[in-house]
């Protein structure tokens, strides 16, 4: 289990009820990206729960949770607030507290922030992220680090598919295979969702891997009566031989959601983080696809 594990680490290194306030318009929308769009209201927003598997590490292992929401405006996401964590311990990943040169100690220090929570802040296309990884080189006197536009590290282990954003609803049912009582199903390739959807792009934290613009995802989802997402699973190739499933349930469409970015004297930019960069610090599985 141990060695499974650690494989995934090195492969990543190298790559979250229909509420009462939903609105009349919402519950006689008569399409899917009709009823989204009228959540797009002021400070309304929607809750989200992932769970990230892997086929093939020890059978199908979860090896991610992320829980968060996402707050709408007028036009659609504002922003964002997640939390996600890898399903990992110290001891899973060989960390015995020993080193023995500086490149050691920060290789440590990235392993070690890979076993503790993520919290990622997105507003607009600032986003902040906490704790993980990124935490253990932050300076002593700030908690949280900027970057221009990301969904973190445990981001990129969690959905990769927004469905609240219309152009991406829309390429998904323009892809459905099954419709049929509320289920939707089909395939669409990373290429396609790499054009319509900033969240998406954003998961990358970088250009789109060579190769993998050809790369299948298989989806499902599920609508409620008011033709909101409850669920959406989906599934794509992560290396040769694993697969990645995601599942994630959507709740409370329509409540009152609050995201706000943090103080700004908490805040660290990339340039002082203590890292000399020498480690690689994992943004994402993609690239564990690129063969």
């Amino acid at each position: 289990m141990k060695r499974h594990i650690a494989g995934l680490a090195c492969a990543a290194m190298t790559v979250l009820s229909v509420p009462a306030l939903a609105s009349t318009a919402t519950a006689q929308a008569s399409d899917p990206i009709s009823a989204l769009r009228s959540q797009f209201k002021t400070g309304l927003g929607v809750k989200t729960v992932d769970t990230t598997k892997v086929r093939g590490i020890a059978g199908n292992a979860v090896i991610a949770k992320r829980t968060g929401v996402f707050q709408f405006g007028a036009s659609g996401i504002r922003a964002s607030d997640h939390t996600g964590q890898l399903r990992i311990k110290p001891s899973d990943l060989g960390l015995n507290g020993e080193t023995t040169t500086s490149e050691d100690d920060q290789l440590t220090k990235l392993l070690t922030g890979m076993t503790k929570p993520e919290r990622v802040v997105r507003v607009k296309n600032a986003t902040y992220v906490s704790g993980g990884m990124f935490g253990e080189f932050l300076p002593a006197d700030k908690t949280w680090l900027r970057f221009d536009n990301t969904v973190g590290a445990t981001g990129s282990l969690s959905q990769l598919v927004n469905v609240a954003e219309p152009t991406t609803l829309k390429a998904l049912l323009g892809h459905a295979t099954v419709k049929q009582a509320g289920t939707y199903a089909g395939k669409i390739t990373f290429g396609e969702l790499h054009k319509v959807s900033p969240w998406f792009r954003a998961s990358l934290g970088g250009p789109l891997p060579r190769g993998a613009a050809k790369i299948s995802m298989s989806w499902k989802l599920y609508l409620g009566a008011d033709k909101l997402a409850r669920r959406l699973t989906t599934s794509y190739p992560a290396g040769s031989k694993d697969a990645a499933t995601v599942d994630t349930s959507y709740t409370g469409w329509g409540s009152k959601v609050t995201v706000a970015a943090p103080p700004a004297d908490q805040v660290a930019k990339l340039t002082e983080l203590e890292f000399d960069g020498k480690i690689e610090p994992p943004f994402t599985i993609l690239n564990t696809v690129r063969n």
